[in-house]
């Protein structure tokens, strides 16, 4: 079995989602010596790098990560190309979405990770593409990108959000993947309470 690391690496300072406020910083508390080892803090957003976004980030009284179960990270997945812009029905169209748990789109916008376009203009789902993955019996939806709306939109994050599926948010690395199903995960950490958490997200082939 070969593992396929989908994340973004964390670093300080990173890149977040315009409007973000949240710092990522990584502190070396001490580090290798005669009397010491090394230990480190970090701090971050809960929606930086790669990560996910429950239902509860636009649907209030819904479960948080503590009280999430982890095998809603967890299933059968397909990667499908996309257009960059408005990604609309067509992209599934041909397609029996039945036997999978979530849907990856890639559009190639990773390569633009760490420059100053990234969150300009991004590729999102238009409302009748995420209608149609909300009923499609899915846990989840993931893309290359940012978000799965337009900057300032929550359309597609509230329709998914309606049907009890997560977000998979900045992925990479979708370009390796095979056009056939695998098993993606995507386990947050075990915050009381959040809505959204950074993720390793990995593909098991």
């Amino acid at each position: 079995m070969k593992l396929l690391d989908l994340s973004h690496t964390i670093k300080t300072d990173m890149p977040a989602y315009p409007g973000d406020t949240s710092r990522t910083f990584i502190e070396r508390l001490s580090a290798h010596g005669e009397a010491s080892h090394q230990a480190s803090s970090f701090s971050m957003g809960c929606h930086v790098g790669t990560h996910i976004d429950l239902p509860l980030h636009f649907r209030d009284g819904e479960p948080g990560l503590d009280t999430y179960p982890p095998m809603g990270c967890l299933g059968r997945a397909r990667v499908f190309p996309a257009p960059q812009g408005a990604i609309g029905t067509d992209v599934f169209t041909a397609t029996d979405l039945s036997s999978l748990d979530f849907v990856l789109l890639r559009t190639g916008w990773s390569r633009r990770w760490g420059t100053s376009g990234y969150y300009e203009d991004w590729p999102w789902l238009d409302s009748e593409a995420a209608e149609m993955l909300a009923g499609a019996g899915l846990r989840g939806v993931g893309l290359d990108g940012p978000s799965v709306d337009p900057l300032g939109g929550q359309a597609a994050h509230e329709i998914l959000a309606a049907a009890g599926l997560i977000n998979v948010e900045n992925l990479t690395n979708l370009d390796q993947l095979p056009d056939d199903p695998f098993l993606f995960m995507a386990l947050p950490l075990k915050l009381s309470g959040a809505e959204a958490s950074p993720v390793r997200a990995v593909a098991l082939l």
